[in-house]
Formats: C-alpha cells, sequence, structure tokens
C-alpha cells in the first residue's frame, strides 16, 4: 500500500513562497493498492494536481475510483470541481462518506457547483458518479478493509483506517481532543498502526487558549495518541494557514523530541507501507519555483557531530541535493538534531576543473526522515534535511 499526499494544509489554501516545502493545498490523500486499486482521501484542493497526474498516467484508459471524505468543509471539498477526470466519459466514482446531515450525499457534493457557486453544475461532467453512506460499519474496497471513527469537529468528521497489504494506514485530521467518547474512539481506530497522519494544526498553548473549541489538535496530542496506541510513524497533517515552513519545522522538531518517527506532511511525500519507506523525502530547496536554486549532486560527505552526552559522532554519507541555504543528505545512522552538523564534501575534478577539493559546511538539522534507497543497494538509510549556517573554519583545501 502506498499513500501520496497531494494537500497537507487546513482551512483555506496558501499558495505562498513562505510555505513552499510543506504546500499550500488543501487535504487530499492517495492510496494505491498492490493489486492497482485506487482510493482517494479527501477532496481538497490537492486534488486538482492529482486529476492532474492521473490524466497523464491513464491517458484514454478509464479510472476507477473510491473516495471517501472526511466531512464538507470547504477545505476538504473545494477540488471538486477542478478535478479534470470526473469531466472524462468512461471514468468511474464512487462518492463514499458518514453524512450528519439531513441531505443526501449527492446533493451536499453537489451543492458547491450550483448557482451561483460555480459557472456550471455537475450535470457538465461525464464520467459516471455513484454515491453511498457509510453507517459505521467497517466495509471492503477493491482487498482493502476500511473503518471509520466519529471524530470532534464542528458539524461532524471521521477517520478512517485502511488495512491492505499487510499495512494500516489511518487518518485522522479535524479533531480536537477532550471529548472522551471520541478520544475513545480515535484510540481503538489507530491501535497497532503503520502509520497515523493526524491533526496538527495548532500549538498546545493555542489549543488551550483561543483556538480551544475549533476542531484542531497539535502535535502533542498526536504523540500521545501514537505512544498509547502503539503506531509506528506520525505524520503531522492539517498544517495551519499562517503556519510557515518554518514554524512548522518547529512543530515537527517538538513532536520528534517525543516521538522520533515523526515527519510534517508535505505535497508530493509518498510512503509505503508495511515497511513505512519514504520514497519521495521532502526536498530542501523547496519548489520549483524557488529563486534560491538547487542542484542536484552525489558527492561523498562527512558529517561530524556531538550526542546528548557530547561524544563526538561521524557517520560517511552522500551529498544529494544542495542549494545557497540548505543541503540533503544520507547517511546509514540518525544524527542528533538539537546540535550543529559539521560537513566534509569533496568536490571532483569535473567541478572544479583545478583538481579534487575539500570543503567544510556547518549545517543544522531540519528533519530526518527513513529511506530504503540507503548508501547502497541493500542498506537502509537516514536522509537528513539541513540548513546551512555557513562554512567551516578552513578554506577550501585541494587534495593531494
Amino acid at each position: 500500500m502506498q499513500i501520496r499526499f497531494w494537500g497537507v494544509r487546513g482551512s483555506t489554501p496558501t499558495p505562498e513562497p513562505r510555505n513552499a516545502r510543506y504546500g499550500g493545498n488543501t487535504s487530499c490523500l492517495e492510496v494505491r493498492l498492490a493489486n492497482g486499486a485506487l482510493i482517494i482521501l479527501d477532496c481538497g484542493s490537492g486534488m486538482r494536481g492529482l486529476g492532474k497526474s492521473l490524466q497523464n498516467e491513464f491517458g484514454k484508459k478509464p479510472i476507477n475510483a473510491s473516495l471517501f471524505l472526511t466531512h464538507f468543509h470547504w477545505d476538504h471539498i473545494q477540488g471538486i470541481p477542478f478535478f479534470q477526470p470526473l469531466y472524462q466519459r468512461g471514468n468511474q466514482f464512487m462518492f463514499h462518506s458518514v453524512l450528519r446531515t439531513d441531505s443526501g450525499l449527492k446533493e451536499v457534493i453537489e451543492g458547491q457547483m450550483a448557482n451561483p457557486y460555480f459557472p456550471v453544475n455537475m450535470g457538465v461532467m461525464a464520467a459516471q458518479r455513484h454515491f453511498s453512506n457509510l453507517d459505521g460499519t467497517p466495509i471492503n474496497v477493491e482487498g482493502a478493509t476500511l473503518r471509520s471513527a466519529a471524530l470532534n469537529h464542528p458539524q461532524g468528521c471521521v477517520g478512517y483506517r485502511i488495512d491492505a497489504d499487510g499495512g494500516a494506514f489511518v487518518l485522522a485530521t479535524d479533531n480536537e481532543p477532550g471529548s472522551p467518547v471520541h478520544d475513545k474512539a480515535l484510540r481503538e481506530l489507530a491501535q497497532d498502526a503503520d502509520l497515523l497522519v493526524y491533526d496538527g494544526q495548532y500549538t498546545p498553548e493555542q489549543l488551550a487558549g483561543e483556538k480551544k473549541g475549533w476542531g484542531h489538535s497539535s502535535w502533542m496530542e498526536g504523540v500521545r495518541i501514537a505512544k498509547e496506541c502503539n503506531v509506528k510513524n506520525l505524520i503531522l497533517f492539517h498544517h495551519d494557514p499562517e503556519s510557515d515552513d518554518a514554524f512548522v519545522d518547529g512543530l515537527v522538531t517538538q513532536a520528534q523530541q517525543e516521538f522520533p518517527n515523526t515527519w510534517g506532511a508535505n505535497e508530493g511525500l509518498t510512503i509505503s507501507l508495511p515497511a513505512g519507506t519514504i520514497s519521495h523525502p521532502m526536498a530542501i530547496g523547496g519548489s520549483e519555483r524557488r529563486i534560491d536554486r538547487r542542484y542536484h549532486v552525489e558527492l561523498p560527505l562527512r558529517a561530524t557531530w556531538r550526542d546528548a552526552n557530547g561524544n563526538e559522532c561521524e557517520a560517511d554519507g552522500l551529498a544529494r541535493d544542495i542549494s545557497r541555504t540548505g543541503i540533503f543528505f544520507v547517511v546509514p545512522t540518525a544524527i542528533d538534531a538539537a546540535e550543529p552538523v559539521q560537513l566534509e564534501l569533496v568536490l571532483p575534478d569535473e567541478i572544479t576543473h583545478c583538481g579534487e577539493m575539500r570543503i567544510k559546511l556547518v549545517a543544522r538539522t531540519i528533519r530526518q526522515e527513513s529511506v530504503g534507497d540507503g548508501l547502497r543497494e541493500d542498506t537502509r538509510g537516514v536522509a537528513v534535511a539541513a540548513s546551512l549556517e555557513g562554512r567551516g573554519d578552513d578554506p577550501p583545501l585541494p587534495l593531494k
């Protein structure tokens, strides 16, 4: 089972440079099963990019998918009118949700395209569309078992768990802790999951203060659930519109100190279960629109840092992506994120045109992710995204 993130933002899209690394599109996830079945969770603005990707992949072949909505707030449905496969004849889509309104599921979904909210209605969509109201009992979706649980959110929301291909994945967004009934239901849903994608929109301080009652959660509650329920990996999701990349970095770092297998959801992140392999780790340079140009390289690298006890540690690895302000590299072991890292790179003659040259850099870890493509084909590695804080004390030295 493979999960890909197309939209990770909450409340409203924020296509701004300050959010370039994590992304500004709202909630949408793609799930692919080993048998090729396609499941889509939530239909926020990230759904537009998913639609373009599917069209490029399938071409003229029909696209069949099961779509599951957590609830009907704008940031979770606003991508539907811009999902191009819905306009293509021969495609089939089954919409599912635990409906908590007096209207039917079809009417609720199509309502956002009614006059005067959209220039055309859903009748122009040539794909076949079907609608199914879930009642909370587990269902089989092309070989996957899907369960839902009610979450604590204004007007209602549900979390989903997918068990398939030997892995278990839970999406629990738009949830505010503190309701005993909902807290219990969520923990039952998350028990022993390989991956929990959880609402980390607010800080614990915001949640206890001005954001109380808004229906969202924090990294601290996500960590608490992960620990209590034997979750293997935690992804913080539904980032607040006001939280830029640096702010989300801070939330992730705090969570990692309590639960190391924590990451922040970013657009394009792809995770394979049950192994937990991250095949598309976050690029430290942001989107391709950044002025700060990134260079894709593969250079020998030595990292040196001190652990929590003050002991000096070293690891040989490979630099794979570098820019003026950041570096992305792979080493065999995790690095103490609290300490600066001394990096030593060897530039070949093909780059310097004056012989091999050694340069030293000082970096600070932003995040680390376990990856399947380690330093050799038969090993795993740790991918590290770090910000560059300057050069080492020594100028570049030619190697003899």
